[in-house]
């Protein structure tokens, strides 16, 4: 049976880099071994030397299928974020995105820059007081966050027919 191929963008702040390859790391693996869907995933490694970045980015959210925005108060701080990938994802006609609380944001306090309208994906369970941000969670823990978030996507993408 011949896999529907399913693109995405990947959204993130430079200051979590460590953070943001840890969970691409694990996230890949659960992709690359998806039975219904191949993946390809495009983050601003792709920008060649020469290219317009800005133009590449607003390209590549174009073409891509959906967003995961690995949400921080680093990527809430960013003024190239808020202006120029939000608005694709948060207007009424937007791109499906898929919101992950990649380092812990007050919900109360921090500006979520029209994010609070989304549910944002933490890894919640029986063992947890409360539902914890990625950065917050030991190896196994980390490996569950991205394991569950998969699935969450996959089955999304699965009954809205991608």
């Amino acid at each position: 049976m011949m896999k529907r191929r399913v693109s995405f963008f990947v959204s993130y702040a430079k200051a979590n880099k460590v953070a943001v390859d840890q969970f691409l790391q694990l996230y890949r693996e659960q992709i690359g071994a998806s039975k219904r869907f191949s993946y390809a995933l495009w983050t601003d490694h792709e920008i060649v030397v020469g290219d317009n970045w800005n133009q590449s980015i607003q390209n590549a959210i174009e073409e891509t299928d959906f967003g995961i925005l690995l949400v921080s108060p680093a990527f809430l701080n960013s003024v190239y974020i808020a202006s120029n990938e939000l608005p694709s994802y948060l207007k009424a006609s937007g791109k499906r995105c898929f919101p992950v609380m990649l380092a812990n944001v007050d919900l109360e306090r921090h500006d979520l820059k029209g994010l609070e309208q989304k549910q944002i994906y933490r890894l919640d369970s029986i063992k947890l007081k409360q539902p914890r941000a990625f950065t917050y969670l030991k190896d196994l823990r980390k490996a569950q966050f991205v394991e569950e978030f998969f699935a969450k996507v996959d089955d999304w993408l699965h009954e809205n027919h991608m």
